[in-house]
């Protein structure tokens, strides 16, 4: 087979139908760009969850009369409670605060960003709590079991606010990857439209190669090519666009919370680990989609 003749062809038809292939150069570079942010928002929703879940605790608020007279868990009342989640195998930890030491965190953590806030708090304001870290975030059985417990007032758990997150990035995802997916309809509509026109206005040549005794595949090649060749120029233009959306737009709004570890980082180095890939699979259903496109006007 004379590859060199298959590849000129190729290159030529992208010349003749240029309009046509920037569209599907354009239109395949934003669906690779969108399907690849929807794999990089999963991945930093699944390294944002579990940077938060080894952080979260459980809090059990106790009732006034824990809070106003015991200091250090001695009462009845509350080692009922600690002693309950420290017999079960799922809790990791439990650590006791009463009210002024819960009062000197809250401090802690609010005396910058909220001053007015806490000025306006008494110690009396806060509860004496158990703050409970599982071994299974994910799994809140061992706090049910304390939950009926009538010194037990509140029950305050990390885990479901991650998981709201969690869910909202989720949700991020699958928008882009719906808008994604449409893209790449839009795009095999294009390679088909693109290969048939190309080949209608060469059936003349077509069928003289036919004539001659070409083969099927050897008439197909040029046009495949030409799908193909298109379909991997999006493809690198849609890494670069991705990469470069990342860098300039992502990391620079979500800098201080990388910093803080609020969100997790995804590196750069999984743009290039992931976008090769999802181009190689553009590549592949892009000549396919060629192919069976021809097949009405490339016949045996």
């Amino acid at each position: 087979m004379n590859w060199g003749f298959i590849f000129r062809e190729g290159l030529r038809g992208l010349g003749r139908n240029i309009t046509m292939t920037i569209a599907l150069i354009i239109t395949t570079a934003l669906t690779l760009t969108l399907l690849g942010a929807g794999i990089l928002i999963s991945k930093a929703t699944a390294e944002t969850k579990s940077l938060y879940l080894d952080r979260v605790e459980v809090m059990v608020e106790l009732d006034e009369e824990i809070s106003a007279n015991d200091t250090d868990c001695s009462s009845e009342a509350c080692r009922e409670v600690r002693d309950t989640l420290q017999a079960d195998d799922r809790v990791e930890q439990v650590t006791f605060r009463s009210r002024q030491q819960s009062y000197e965190r809250f401090v802690e953590l609010f005396e910058d960003s909220e001053p007015d806030l806490v000025r306006e708090t008494s110690p009396e304001a806060l509860p004496a709590a158990l703050h409970v870290r599982l071994k299974d975030p994910s799994d809140p059985a061992p706090i049910s079991e304390i939950a009926t417990l009538p010194q037990v007032t509140v029950i305050t758990d990390q885990a479901d606010t991650v998981r709201e997150a969690a869910n909202t990035m989720d949700t991020f995802r699958n928008v882009t990857w719906i808008v994604a997916g449409a893209q790449g309809l839009a795009a095999i509509f294009l390679i088909v439209n693109m290969v048939q026109l190309a080949a209608f206005n060469r059936r003349e040549q077509i069928g003289i190669m036919r004539m001659v005794g070409a083969s099927r595949w050897y008439t197909q090649a040029p046009f495949v090519i030409e799908a193909v060749i298109s379909v991997a120029l999006g493809a690198l233009l849609g890494m670069v666009l991705l990469l470069v959306g990342k860098r300039s737009v992502v990391d620079s709004m979500l800098g201080d919370l990388y910093a803080s570890q609020l969100i997790a980082h995804v590196p750069d180095s999984a743009v290039w680990s992931v976008m090769p890939l999802v181009g190689l699979a553009a590549v592949i259903v892009g000549g396919l989609a060629a192919q069976v496109a021809l097949r009405s006007y490339v016949r045996k």
